[in-house]
């Protein structure tokens, strides 16, 4: 069970990483991160395309691993992070902050700011981070939401505008 834990976390965070520097991927976590509010609904906030991180837990299965153990291991790190998303918890205990995702971190995560972008990817752990160089703390205030936010709550905004256009001609 241990080995699961830990090797989903791992399986976990190259996905999420991929998902931030694949452009075909970010397409699809994009939605996750375009709230410019952060709290527990952000957390739910998912993909609608789950299907792209298949590759990243197939080396499970292929050592051996059960799908339904693999189920639950994804399980367990979706229902961790849930949590994570708030800013009403400030800072854990400092060997919690070193190992373990924290609000702190997943804070630093969802930041628009220069220096947040592309960082912490961990789902429960935080030390593939370090070992991985992708790790930053908090330290300026965050600014949640994408570099260029999209300013509508329409969902079709485009083709709106388009329409808008065609009758005004």
């Amino acid at each position: 069970w241990l080995f699961v834990f830990v090797a989903d976390d791992f399986a976990y965070y190259w996905y999420h990483r991929m998902h931030h520097e694949v452009r075909m991927f970010w397409a699809s976590h994009v939605v996750h991160h375009s709230s410019e509010q952060y709290n527990l609904s952000t957390a739910l906030r998912q993909q609608w395309t789950p299907f792209t991180g298949f590759l990243f837990w197939l080396p499970l299965a292929f050592l051996g691993v059960h799908p339904l153990l693999i189920l639950t291991a994804q399980s367990w790190n979706l229902l961790y992070q849930f949590w994570i998303h708030t800013e009403r918890i400030d800072r854990m205990p400092g060997w919690f902050e070193f190992v373990m995702n924290t609000p702190s971190h997943h804070r630093v995560h969802h930041g628009s700011n220069a220096q947040y972008l592309d960082k912490n990817y961990g789902g429960i752990f935080i030390f593939w981070d370090r070992m991985f160089g992708s790790f930053e703390p908090e330290g300026e205030r965050v600014d949640y939401g994408l570099t260029k936010n999209i300013t509508t709550h329409n969902p079709l905004p485009r083709v709106c505008a388009q329409r808008q256009q065609q009758t005004q001609q």
